[in-house]
C-alpha cells in the first residue's frame, strides 16, 4: 500500500472514530474498546493489567474518539476496569475451584496430599507425605508442612505458616509424615512440603541444608462467591489507583492549559486597549476619534517641539 492510500485510510477511520462521539451510544462504544483492547493485552500477560489498562482507559476515548469531557472519560474508565475485574476473577476461581486434585512430587518427597482440599474455618485438614530414607539417613532432619497465602494467579506466594510434621510409620524406602491443621482463617491457601536436613561441615561447625516441594492451592477454607468478591475487590483496586492518578494528571494539565490561554487573552486585551488610548495623556478613547481630555485627535499633525529643533533645521534667512 502506498504512503497516500495509508494516510487517506487512516485519515477515513479518524473520521469515522470522531463521527461516533456525536451519538447517543458512544459511551457505550468507549467502554467497548478500552474492554476489548486490555482484555487481549491482560491475557498475554496478566502483569501489564495495572500498567496498561489505565493508560487505555484514558487514551482511547480521548485520542481514538476525540472525547474530552472529564466526567465521560472517569466513568469509562471505572466501568472497564471493574469489567475486566470481574472477567478475570471469574476465570481465575475456574483455575482454582475446578482444578483436579493434585499430589505432590520431587527427587525425596512422595504422595505430598491434603485430605479435605475444600471446607471452612472450622474443618480440620490432614497433610501426609512419604520421605525417601536414603536422602535422610545418617542426618538430624525435620520435615515441614509449609502453607502459604495464594495470591492472584499464584505469582510470589506470601508465607504464612509452618508446621512440624509427625512420623506416623515408615516401608522399605520412605517414612511416612502427618500433621493436623484446624482452625484457619477464611483465605484461599497454598502448600509445600520440605524436610531441613542438619550436617556437619569441615570445620565440625553445624550446617543445615533444604529440600522443597513445588507449591499447590490448598486447603481452601473460603466460598467461592467470597473468594470472587475479594479477588475482583483486589484487581480493581490495584489498577483503579494507577487510572486515578492519571487522570488527576489529565485534569491539571487542562487547567494549565486553561490558565496559559487566559493569561494570553488578558494581555491581547491589555495590549489593544493601550492601542486605543490617548498618547499624550493616556486616557482611553473608548472609539472616539478625539481624546476628551487633552483633545489630540487621531491622524492630527502634530507640532514638533521647538527645543528639539536642531539649528541645522532651522530655514535659513532671505538674502
Amino acid at each position: 500500500m502506498k504512503r497516500q492510500d495509508l494516510e487517506s485510510t487512516l485519515d477515513r477511520l479518524d473520521k469515522k472514530f470522531k463521527k461516533i462521539k456525536k451519538t447517543r451510544y458512544s459511551i457505550l462504544a468507549y467502554i467497548g474498546t478500552v474492554y476489548i483492547a486490555s482484555l487481549w493485552l491482560v491475557f498475554v500477560n496478566p502483569c501489564l493489567m495495572n500498567i496498561l489498562l489505565p493508560i487505555l482507559a484514558i487514551l482511547i476515548p480521548y485520542k481514538l474518539y476525540g472525547e474530552n469531557n472529564l466526567k465521560k472519560l472517569l466513568v469509562v474508565g471505572l466501568v472497564a476496569i471493574l469489567l475486566l475485574a470481574v472477567t478475570l476473577s471469574t476465570f481465575q476461581l475456574g483455575l482454582i475451584y475446578d482444578q483436579p486434585h493434585r499430589t505432590l512430587e520431587s527427587d525425596h518427597f512422595q504422595d505430598g496430599n491434603v485430605d479435605n482440599l475444600y471446607g471452612d474455618t472450622d474443618t480440620t485438614f490432614t497433610f501426609t507425605v512419604n520421605l525417601t530414607k536414603e536422602y535422610v539417613e545418617g542426618y538430624n532432619y525435620t520435615v515441614y508442612l509449609n502453607l502459604t497465602l495464594a495470591t492472584i494467579g499464584s505469582v510470589h506466594p506470601i508465607p504464612y505458616e509452618g508446621y512440624r510434621m509427625q512420623r506416623v510409620g515408615e516401608d522399605n524406602e520412605t517414612y511416612h509424615y502427618s500433621v493436623q491443621v484446624s482452625d484457619l482463617e477464611e483465605r484461599l491457601f497454598g502448600h509445600r512440603f520440605s524436610v531441613r536436613r542438619n550436617r556437619t561441615d569441615i570445620d565440625d561447625e553445624l550446617d543445615y541444608d533444604w529440600h522443597r516441594t513445588s507449591i499447590v492451592h490448598g486447603p481452601i477454607t473460603i466460598s467461592e462467591s467470597r473468594a470472587f468478591q475479594l479477588l475482583t475487590f483486589e484487581y480493581f483496586t490495584s489498577t483503579v489507583i494507577i487510572f486515578i492518578f492519571g487522570m488527576g494528571i489529565l485534569w491539571l494539565k487542562r487547567r494549565m492549559d486553561k490558565s496559559v490561554s487566559e493569561s494570553v487573552e488578558g494581555l491581547e486585551e491589555k495590549e489593544k486597549e493601550l492601542e486605543e488610548a490617548c498618547p499624550e495623556c493616556g486616557t482611553l478613547l473608548e472609539g472616539s476619534s478625539a481624546c476628551k481630555n487633552c483633545g489630540w485627535e487621531i491622524g492630527a499633525k502634530e507640532e514638533p517641539d521647538p527645543e528639539d529643533v536642531k539649528e541645522t533645521d532651522q530655514p535659513e534667512p532671505p538674502e
